[in-house]
């Protein structure tokens, strides 16, 4: 038999990762990347125990440990005087509970791991896909078609792949905005508490933890920015100052597609199962994505659309569940959370880590 060929569209968290894991499986790819060059995002992202269990066991668990840092807790805090609500342990609690760790990290350097751990040659850089076929066929702006026995779209929100894959299914399907916006910024703060801390707040809430370096701040709001925070927890003010201007980032959602495949072509991440940042697991649902398509090999993408899922629609639901909660004005049900809060734990994660 021939050796199958793979494609990927997009060199981003997913596409690495499902690259990174169909190498392990002796299944080589070539990635394609619009950009001219690997993103240089410099924000920080969170990596859960069920992400980097995926990572470590594809063996970069010391390039990771290299650029990242180990929260020791997640605190929720009350946004007008930063009462502590809760806290759950992550650091040393987490690996021993779940077998990997929980890091946080910059973009920029997870990317940075992923594409060295690809090896060279790999990504093609500059190679902007314009269409996707049914029978694997790729085409680009200026460039030669490239055809696969597997194209796997990676590509994101607005993915190319996907357009394919929905429009043989006749899904109405645009990307559309939340109505929520996160504004993030990067403080020089060496030495901040390896904390992850929210701050929960009517319509409204903020996350800061910390990176090698730095610590990365998010505040998430309707409107702008400016203002949107008087009157909340002067630590958070604080950084808020701190920060300066901070790059703003509208939140979109899309349509989970009824199929993630059709022919030589399947979906993952965000391409296939957009989810709202609230519970930090877009990136980790794409790792995992990726492994589970490496598992289950270019021939039996049903599969692999079979295991992930009811997985991610869960996850999906909390995401768009925890971001109503996290917005709650004040009375009887903002205190109801509140009491949720202080009496979860580790083992209420279970379910996501696990």
């Amino acid at each position: 038999m021939a050796p199958q060929r793979v494609a990927v569209v997009g060199a981003g968290i997913g596409g690495l990762a499902v690259a990174l894991a169909l190498a392990a499986k002796d299944l080589s790819c070539t990635v394609f990347e619009r950009s001219a060059a690997p993103a240089a995002d410099g924000f920080g992202i969170q990596l859960p125990p069920n992400a980097t269990r995926v990572l470590y066991g594809l063996g970069l668990g010391p390039a990771l440990d290299a650029v990242s840092v180990r929260p020791v807790a997640r605190e929720i805090r009350r946004w007008s005087d930063g009462a502590l609500l809760g806290r759950v342990p992550l650091g040393a609690a987490v690996t021993d509970r779940y077998g990997a760790p929980y890091l946080a990290l910059r973009r920029a350097d997870l990317i940075s791991v992923l594409h060295a751990a690809v090896g060279p040659g790999v990504v093609r850089f500059g190679a902007r896909c314009t269409a996707a076929t049914p029978d694997g066929t790729l085409t680009f702006d200026g460039a030669p078609a490239h055809t696969a026995d597997l194209v796997v779209g990676a590509d994101g929100l607005r993915s190319v792949v996907r357009r394919t894959v929905r429009a043989y299914l006749s899904v109405l399907d645009e990307p559309r905005p939340i109505g929520y916006a996160a504004y993030r910024a990067v403080l020089p703060a060496a030495g901040a508490p390896p904390v992850v801390t929210v701050w929960l707040g009517p319509d409204r809430h903020a996350v800061a933890y910390p990176v090698p370096g730095g610590l990365n701040l998010v505040a998430v709001t309707a409107g702008p920015l400016e203002g949107a925070f008087d009157g909340w927890d002067g630590e958070l003010c604080k950084l808020l100052d701190a920060a300066g201007p901070a790059v703003r980032h509208p939140l979109y959602t899309r349509r989970v597609l009824p199929s993630w495949y059709r022919g030589r072509l399947a979906v993952l991440g965000d391409a296939a199962h957009p989810m709202p940042p609230f519970l930090a697991q877009g990136a980790a649902q794409a790792i995992e994505d990726a492994a589970a398509l490496a598992a289950s090999g270019p021939q039996d993408l049903p599969r692999y659309e079979g295991e992930r899922r009811e997985r991610t629609a869960r996850v999906a639901a909390a995401s768009i569940a925890g971001g109503a909660d996290y917005h709650l004005p004040d009375g009887a049900e903002q205190r109801r959370r509140d009491r949720r809060i202080a009496a979860s734990g580790l083992p209420d994660q279970d379910w996501l880590f696990a």
